[in-house]
């Protein structure tokens, strides 16, 4: 089994999707003949979803439009489909493991129940380009390896794989979570197996997260990478790093 892990992306209106179409060349060579043995997991928070954004002020929201975020994710996922159609060899299966952006959707309208059965995540057309969505909150497991959006903690907050009481020797099962936008790697030896954690990094725009209110603090530390798992079987696995320099976006 192969799979190609997607950190998350964020397509925004206001940043091109350039990175898509490098990102799906990518994919698309690496699982070149791995058949029904070759997966692609995106992490979540594919979409920004800018429009029901909580955290900026009015002021700075005015203009945020839920059609420009559809639209814009909408064109993300042909860009990054484009490359496996251009080759006509069958599609590696493809999931998403939603994060918290997508669900920004979901909380708006418990808010505003006014608008139940008028809008849905469904609607950025993730399952119209054959991804397979994973709900919030909820482990995607390939090849004995969890693949989630982030791991929770008894607050509510999001926890990085490195957490030691809520990252992946908490857990015992190798796993693979986004959110943080920074990459790190850790490994469990026990007797009988080896237990990887995996913080996936992002696949951002070069540009983003310097200026943003809710994460020009950090966006230093986020690393853009793709990873790729190889020869995974019960929970282990090869993998390799590869940033999206290298990939000229």
């Amino acid at each position: 089994m192969k799979i190609v892990v997607i950190g998350d992306t964020h397509s925004h209106p206001d940043y091109d999707n350039k990175r898509f179409r490098a990102l799906g060349e990518f994919a698309a060579e690496e699982l070149q003949g791995a058949g029904d043995d070759g997966y692609i997991v995106q992490i979540g928070d594919w979409a920004d979803v800018c429009a029901f954004n909580s955290h900026g002020t009015k002021l700075e929201m005015e203009g945020s439009r839920w059609k420009d975020d559809i639209e814009v994710t909408q064109d993300s996922l042909a860009e990054f489909m484009a490359p496996f159609y251009r080759r006509r060899r069958k599609l590696p299966k493809r999931y998403i493991t939603l994060g918290n952006h997508e669900h920004r959707v979901n909380r708006w309208i418990a808010q505003e129940p006014k608008f139940e059965g008028t809008m849905s995540v469904q609607d950025l057309g993730f399952e119209e380009f054959g991804f397979e969505c994973i709900p919030y909150g909820q482990m995607l497991n390939l090849g004995g390896v969890n693949f989630v959006h982030h791991l929770g903690t008894q607050t509510g907050a999001a926890a990085k794989i490195s957490s030691p009481t809520n990252g992946v020797k908490s857990i015992g099962v190798s796993t693979v979570v986004g959110h943080s936008h920074s990459a790190d790697y850790i490994p469990v030896y026990y007797r009988d197996r080896t237990v990887h954690g995996i913080d996936a990094g992002c696949a951002i725009h070069k540009t983003m997260g310097y200026d943003e209110g809710w994460s020009h603090q950090s966006a230093h530390k986020y690393r853009r990478c793709v990873w790729i798992l190889e020869n995974v079987h019960a929970g282990d696995f090869n993998f390799r790093q590869i940033r999206l320099e290298d990939l000229g976006v």
